[in-house]
């Protein structure tokens, strides 16, 4: 890990690392290439939020939803100008939000995850 850097770790889940000295990790990230929804298809529920960590293999969500571990949605994304969606298992809920495992997705969509990882200056 580099020195200086933070991350968030859950269990049976991947690290998720937010890189630079004196970055604040509860903080959300601004500018809209960090707003992001969690949609449950099929279902018709929506909830906003903001990504507070991204990794490859995951993500944090600051939002108020009140989905249960385990539940399958849907993280609707923008990076570069384009739509991401990516589907998602909630591993993890807490008081200011939620914790992601991405499902196995194909290499288009990790390109864009690493463009988004980029724009959001973690990667």
């Amino acid at each position: 890990m580099p020195s200086g850097s933070s991350s968030i770790r859950w269990e049976g889940a991947p690290q998720v690392q937010r890189g630079g000295a004196g970055e604040n990790p509860a903080a959300p990230r601004v500018g809209s290439a960090s707003d992001v929804e969690i949609v449950l298809p099929g279902r018709g529920l929506q909830y906003q939020g903001q990504l507070a960590d991204l990794s490859p293999d995951g993500c944090v969500i600051q939002t108020k939803c009140r989905l249960e571990p385990g539940t399958t949605v849907e993280v609707w994304m923008r990076t570069e100008g384009m739509p991401l969606r990516v589907a998602a298992s909630l591993v993890e809920r807490q008081e200011s939000g939620v914790q992601f495992l991405f499902q196995p997705m194909p290499a288009r969509k990790q390109a864009q995850i690493a463009a988004l990882r980029t724009e959001l200056g973690l990667g």
